[in-house]
């Protein structure tokens, strides 16, 4: 992955903290707005946005009468994360 290649889901802060934070494993809604301190309406667009690009998945069920949202990495999201931070890594190191 060079420089101009960067994919439009590490565009945003709030998706690059999304992505990093689904890296350690699934996480719900609530956990997600907390973490990364974004309003749910933004975050809830976000979210749609990387799931819209295959970076993200999410299950939904019912509990109570609420319904739960965990969002999880695809295969290709984390693929494309692990290029990306490989790409940063270069530029750091001077290579790129």
């Amino acid at each position: 992955m060079e420089l101009h290649e960067i994919p439009s889901a590490f565009q945003s802060r709030l998706r690059l903290a999304v992505v990093a934070a689904l890296m350690t494993g699934p996480k719900d809604f609530t956990t997600l707005t907390r973490l990364t301190e974004a309003t749910p309406g933004n975050l809830g667009r976000q979210l749609e946005l990387l799931e819209a690009e295959n970076i993200l998945s999410c299950s939904r069920e019912m509990t109570g009468k609420r319904q739960r949202s965990t969002y999880q990495l695809t295969q290709a999201g984390r693929d494309i994360f692990l290029a990306y931070v490989e790409m940063l890594e270069k530029i750091a190191g001077g290579e790129a």
